[in-house]
């Protein structure tokens, strides 16, 4: 049986897609309120992180890639421009989350800790990597490429990163490592290298352009989530309890950051298995209101929830010395970011305010690009001389 047609049937919103971005979304900001405002995270923390191996950022970056095809804009310099605005904004969470923050408690405490973290103005964040993401995509398009060769090369770019990393990590300069960690895994802030994510995006837009034929969603969902659920839970339950030579540790920061070949492919199955699962679940319905809510300002959740979080740490480590004990707490400080998150995306909306610097009207959008860029430089050619340790994810940001 086809469960394709010839031509677009299939158009419009998709609302299992906001189900999983929301799905995501929500235990991403719970995580990060552990993983920045936690002493020592408990049980609870644990569970969410294994969820997040399960999707996470790999099935954000598959729902981006299926939303690239339904997008009006589908020239390469269309994908160009969004990877620049994306980089900016990226880097203007950066300035504002990271540097600005830690500058101030650096010049009040004089702790060099947090003059090391300030140069996180500096990182492969997740936003980072989208805007990079979109660039490749724009050459990938002007060259003409299928979506078999795209899929092709995504899955060539993360064995190659997987392979590099096994034995080289360093050039032994943290600046060179930097750069270099915007591409493979270094021992820099590496923690979203283009070459590991892209494969997520590769496939994502695949399936994009199959998405608008599907003509049976019912039976094909079915399809879906008895095969890639079942294939995807029986490899997840295998690298749980069974080490396997060569792939790094289940839910270590290796697995997370590499995703080698086969974790990523396990990733992608379990992305489409939970598409089909909400797709059984709506029964042809629309996705409730706070999900279309979450789904639709992804950006602007990831964003100003990290504003919140990570300022309050540094705040709580420059009074305290300390992060918040237990648990109640740190998941208490989750869902009211959330709740702060909602109610300022709803009274922007009201307002008719922009959300993004990227709906800025001309000439402030390009001040605005301008001043991030610049303050970006400057912020960095302040800290880099002064730092004698760098933090990153592989110091667990100097034991913070």
């Amino acid at each position: 049986m086809s469960y394709l047609a010839d031509h677009e049937v299939n158009k419009g919103r998709q609302p299992e897609i906001d189900c999983l971005k929301a799905f995501c979304i929500f235990f991403m900001v719970i995580l990060h309120a552990f993983e920045e405002c936690a002493e020592a995270p408990g049980a609870v923390y644990h569970i969410i992180t294994i969820i997040e191996c399960l999707t996470g950022a790999g099935a954000f970056m598959l729902c981006m890639g299926i939303g690239t095809r339904y997008s009006r804009h589908q020239a390469p310099m269309d994908y160009l421009k969004r990877g620049f605005e994306l980089l900016t904004v990226g880097q203007a969470l950066n300035l504002v989350r990271d540097a600005l923050p830690n500058l101030i408690a650096w010049w009040c405490k004089g702790e060099p800790t947090f003059i090391a973290m300030s140069l996180l103005v500096v990182q492969t964040d997740i936003m980072t990597f989208a805007g990079f993401a979109f660039m490749l995509l724009a050459l990938f398009k002007k060259l003409k490429l299928s979506d078999g060769a795209i899929v092709g090369v995504g899955i060539a770019m993360n064995a190659f990163a997987f392979v590099l990393s096994s034995f080289f990590r360093t050039t032994g300069s943290y600046l060179a490592d930097q750069v270099l960690g915007f591409v493979v895994v270094t021992e820099a802030e590496a923690y979203f290298p283009l070459c590991c994510y892209f494969v997520f995006v590769a496939f994502g837009y695949a399936l994009g352009g199959i998405y608008p034929r599907i003509k049976d969603k019912d039976a094909l969902s079915t399809r879906v989530l008895l095969i890639c659920g079942t294939i995807a839970a029986a490899y997840y339950l295998l690298r749980a309890f069974v080490p396997v030579p060569l792939l790094p540790e289940f839910d270590s920061t290796e697995m997370y950051i590499m995703k080698p070949v086969t974790d990523a492919l396990a990733n992608v199955l379990m992305s489409l298995a939970l598409l089909a699962l909400f797709h059984k679940l709506l029964r042809h319905r629309n996705a409730p209101k706070l999900v279309n809510h979450l789904s639709g300002h992804i950006n602007q959740y990831y964003c100003y929830s990290y504003v919140l979080l990570t300022p309050t740490s540094v705040l709580l480590l420059a009074t305290r010395g300390e992060l918040l004990t237990g648990t109640l707490l740190p998941l208490m400080g989750g869902l009211v970011t959330l709740a702060v998150c909602y109610l300022v995306i709803e009274w922007q909306d009201r307002k008719g305010l922009p959300n993004s610097i990227t709906k800025l009207k001309m000439p402030w959008k390009a001040v605005t690009f301008a001043v991030v860029w610049i303050a970006t430089i400057a912020v960095f050619a302040y800290a880099y001389p002064r730092i004698t340790e760098y933090a990153t994810i592989w110091n667990d940001y100097l034991g913070i």
